[in-house]
């Protein structure tokens, strides 16, 4: 693989949150044999969100007692909350 278009990858998938390329291939390549499509578009927020940065923000806001559901301790639990938002 060429040294540029390496470097860009890695830098694209630490901006997603991916710990390195290698991580980000291997997602993409499990959802391509699963004929699964991913995109890593606008959901995953600015290029220096990080999944770290993404979760102490969740946790901070969950101090606050912003956006914060009720615990979940089991898949049916959890269903139910979604199917009433």
């Amino acid at each position: 693989m060429d040294e540029g278009v390496r470097k860009g990858l890695e830098i694209r998938a630490r901006e997603l949150g991916f710990d390195s390329a290698q991580a980000y291939i291997r997602v993409w390549a499990k959802a391509q044999a699963e004929r699964r499509s991913i995109d890593f578009g606008d959901y995953w927020g600015e290029p220096s969100d990080t999944a770290a940065a993404r979760i102490n923000k969740a946790a901070e806001e969950a101090k606050k007692g912003i956006n914060v559901s009720e615990p979940f301790y089991t898949l049916e639990e959890m269903m139910a909350h979604l199917d009433k938002l």
